[in-house]
């Protein structure tokens, strides 16, 4: 098991940073595949439905939009972008290639989740 401060709980951004180093780089990839082959399958759908760019492929696609997503994490975390959520989801559908005003319709259509013990 790996310890952590309390300063990386807060910024778990810099965990998966760390990964690689405590856990080693093939149990990283074995503990993200679900969630990697997840966004993947997601991805593809969408190329073969049309709502997202065809020009890479749905697996390379997914772990770039990883990358713009931790990077987006960095920005919020280091305190120089604020979002609750709604404009990083916005920016994953424009990075598929979904227009702007469409990602941004998609999102607001979503709403907010109800607060637990609501």
């Amino acid at each position: 098991m790996v310890q952590t401060s309390g300063a990386l709980t807060k910024h778990p951004h810099k965990l998966l940073r760390l990964a690689p180093q405590d856990l080693g780089v093939e149990r990283v990839r074995e503990v993200l595949a679900p969630a990697r082959d997840t966004a993947a399958s997601i991805i593809a759908r969408g190329q073969r439905q049309g709502a997202f760019q065809t020009s890479v492929p749905a697996g390379p696609l997914s772990r770039a939009l990883e990358g713009h997503l931790l990077g987006l994490l960095e920005c919020v975390n280091a305190g120089t972008w604020t979002d609750d959520g709604t404009r990083t989801a916005t920016a994953a559908l424009i990075a598929m290639g979904v227009d702007g005003d469409r990602a941004i319709t998609c999102v607001r259509g979503l709403g907010r989740p109800m607060p637990l013990g609501a």
